[in-house]
């Protein structure tokens, strides 16, 4: 999914965020947590199916260690725990009200609810920017005085005033490619701000870009590292230093 920013006028404003800003993320959460709640059941019932078929077994010819069954019991559990586990999540993000998600808001970004609620309402205004951002198209926001990476797990929201420094990282992850473990790499935009937060996200560099100029407009003394790209080990070594 490539890097998208579009400027939130008063159509997409009307249509998007009517009831206002901090609504629409619970409604959007709603939807998710319903999809979240279907995945943890179709996890649980695998896992379920697979515990119900040995429990079965071993009720009928006794417990057989050689055959598998520990190895069974423990795959089972693998799925129907997880699937238990998303059903909990699913339910408790989708009972999420506009002031639930404000309070989250405020724990991930260290500031008060005045301050929150300030950039919800500047989210609003004639001009502010909305992101979508990284392969997962993870929305983002930069408003007259704020910049916002809206993470639902940990959405920080970081006063512009408030940034130390916003820098171009290359990334590595493992994943898996055809049952082997391969190394990728991707590139980020990293946010630290003065509260000892942090927002991350990856993004091509053209985006990285488009937002450093917009943020050295506004806060000339945010630190870019000459706009290079750092390595994880430089990128480590900033978060230890400044979330620490």
């Amino acid at each position: 999914m490539a890097d998208k920013i579009i400027s939130i006028d008063s159509k997409y404003r009307n249509k998007h965020y009517a009831n206002g800003f901090f609504s629409a993320i619970a409604k959007s959460a709603k939807g998710g947590g319903i999809a979240i709640i279907i995945c943890g059941i179709i996890l649980a019932l695998i896992g379920g199916g697979i515990l119900a078929i040995l429990i079965s077994s071993i009720a009928s010819g006794g417990f057989n260690a050689e055959c598998g069954d520990i190895f069974g019991i423990i795959f089972g559990l693998i799925f129907f725990v997880p699937g238990i586990l998303c059903i909990w999540f699913g339910i408790r993000r989708g009972k999420m009200n506009d002031n639930d998600w404000i309070k989250k808001f405020m724990e991930s970004s260290d500031y008060p609810e005045s301050v929150i609620r300030d950039f919800g309402n500047q989210v609003l205004e004639e001009g502010s920017l909305r992101m979508q951002l990284g392969t997962s198209g993870i929305q983002g926001f930069l408003t007259r005085d704020y910049i916002c990476i809206c993470n639902l797990l940990a959405p920080c929201v970081i006063k512009i005033e408030d940034i130390l420094g916003a820098y171009f990282v290359e990334m590595s992850n493992r994943i898996s490619v055809n049952g082997k473990m391969r190394t990728i790499y991707d590139t980020n935009i990293a946010i630290f701000s003065n509260h000892k937060t942090q927002a991350l996200i990856d993004v091509k560099e053209k985006t990285y870009k488009q937002i450093i100029e917009i943020l050295k407009q506004k806060n000339p003394s945010i630190d870019i590292a000459t706009g290079r790209m750092l390595s994880e080990k430089e990128y480590n070594q900033i978060k230890e230093q400044l979330c620490n």
